[in-house]
């Protein structure tokens, strides 16, 4: 008994003690809000823009890759070309690059002899005329197709321009110098890039521009 409570009973008064708590009092938080989701048409207003998006976005995705493709076709075009010159000096034979406009294909055409020990290259199993003596067979090789909508639209050789079904080659000598020529590598686009090749010297270049 405390202090206070004594003297009360001494008095014989009635008193009233107070107690004080030293309790902090309990904060009350509020109650967490129920989420009741996305309405039907915040949902159509998302999937509206996210169509809207992908309109817009899609056609410039689709330019880049034809665009990609198509460059990607004529560098190995133009790289066939350049490699068929470097073995012609290097191994002293005529090699030659054969473009197909009815198949849109192109491939390495030479000597059985050369080109079956050309490295990194396919080549097709058996050799042109297996019959001939071995030193005058051809054999095949590197035989490339154009990707889907790419094309030769335009193959200007040295007999002359060739037709939608005809066959030419562009032919490397072993001094370094070619028959020359001019193909157009083209898309449905009308885009276009245009290999050269020097005669006299036989160099290979590529030039931008719309197809002919």
């Amino acid at each position: 008994m405390n202090s206070q409570e004594r003297q009360c009973e001494v008095r014989g008064a009635k008193c009233e003690v107070r107690r004080t708590s030293h309790l902090a009092p309990r904060t009350v938080l509020p109650a967490p809000r129920t989420s009741h989701g996305f309405t039907l048409l915040e949902l159509i207003v998302v999937l509206f823009i996210l169509a809207l998006a992908a309109a817009l976005v899609a056609p410039v995705f689709t330019r880049s890759f034809g665009q990609l493709r198509l460059k990607a076709a004529t560098r190995d075009l133009a790289a066939l070309c350049r490699f068929a010159r470097t073995q012609a000096i290097a191994n002293q034979v005529v090699l030659e690059v054969v473009l197909d406009r009815r198949a849109n294909a192109y491939w390495l055409r030479g000597p059985e002899w050369v080109v079956s020990r050309l490295g990194g290259i396919e080549q097709v199993a058996t050799a042109e005329d297996p019959e001939q003596p071995w030193q005058v067979r051809l054999r095949q090789a590197r035989m490339r197709s154009l990707p889907v909508g790419v094309t030769l639209k335009s193959v200007i050789l040295d007999p002359g321009t060739l037709r939608e079904d005809e066959r030419g080659a562009i032919v490397f000598f072993p001094q370094g110098s070619s028959t020359g020529g001019e193909v157009w590598v083209s898309d449905e686009k009308g885009r276009g890039y245009r290999i050269v090749i020097d005669p006299s010297i036989g160099l290979v270049r590529i030039y931008q521009g719309l197809a002919a």
